[in-house]
């Protein structure tokens, strides 16, 4: 029974050195990535409040050259521009590192090869060791077993493997690796760029669609009701909702509306919208 455990463990190791050519060009592609097109930024205090000293992120102009930082961990300890909450008394948000980040990008490809092995091995065997261990697994169906692995932690190395894998990136000359993944990462800036375009370009329709339908009720309202269409309150909104299907507004009609004229609806009325609702509740 240790055999098999023994066993299991050193295939998992195994299938994580066998991929670490992978995760390395996926790290080069990424490091340049961020290295060539994310701002530099600095922690300043300068509008820090008396109750909280974890000040903000401040883009720096300075140009910066990969032949500053000599190692991939120089690097790391760069900010990424994002922050997330403490929920420390005196310090209401941590501001991210790249070290970070990247230690959750290596902790979910250790995590990816970990789950790999254990839905190649046969589940009679992962029973026996998890029965093995005490562990209960009543009524655990078959399809559960390798989440029942993961919640018990009957192998160690997804929650601790990774920690090896990034000392061994660490090192590394972060000139070589923005070399190595500098054409991926231009591949990669240049499609978001033309993805984000898209967006725009579909933003922009849909508000001049919004208005359009906007106008057209306004119209409609004023022909039907005899007075002008206000801003639609919950206790408005049975009214609305017979007028729009009156109307044959459609669903997709209703998303735009909700989405871009919300100074029209209240927050509750928007949500209805959303949801094609037209339960009557006061505000």
């Amino acid at each position: 029974m240790k055999h098999s455990l023994e066993m299991i463990s050193k295939e998992i190791r195994s299938r994580v050195e066998a991929k670490f050519p992978v995760l390395l060009t996926n790290l080069a592609e990424e490091l340049a990535y961020d290295f060539m097109f994310t701002p530099k930024y600095k922690i300043t205090h300068e509008y820090d409040p008396p109750w909280d000293c974890s000040g903000m992120l401040v883009q720096e102009n300075d140009l910066i050259s990969v032949d500053d930082y000599y190692s991939v961990e120089d690097f790391f300890d760069e900010y990424t521009g994002q922050s997330t909450a403490s929920y420390t008394s005196g310090i209401g948000f941590l501001h991210n590192s790249f070290g970070e980040k990247y230690e959750d990008v290596v902790r979910e490809f250790v995590f990816g090869c970990y789950i790999e092995v254990l839905s190649e091995t046969d589940n009679n065997l992962l029973i026996q060791q998890l029965l093995a261990h005490g562990y209960d697994i009543s009524g655990t169906e078959n399809e559960d077993i390798i989440q029942a692995v993961t919640d018990y932690e009957l192998f160690e190395e997804p929650f601790w493997y990774h920690l090896e894998i990034i000392e061994r990136v660490k090192p590394l000359s972060l000139k070589m690796m923005v070399a190595r993944g500098k054409n991926g990462a231009i591949k990669k800036h240049h499609h978001q760029l033309a993805r984000r375009i898209e967006e725009d370009k579909k933003i922009s329709f849909e508000q001049n669609e919004a208005q359009k339908i906007w106008n057209k009720l306004q119209k409609l309202f004023r022909l039907q009701k005899g007075y002008s269409l206000p801003k639609i309150e919950m206790k408005d909104y049975i009214m609305f909702s017979e007028f729009l299907e009156y109307n044959r507004i459609s669903y997709d009609e209703k998303i735009i509306l909700a989405k871009y004229m919300g100074s029209k609806f209240s927050n509750k009325v928007c949500m209805c919208l959303k949801d094609d609702k037209g339960i009557n509740y006061s505000d």
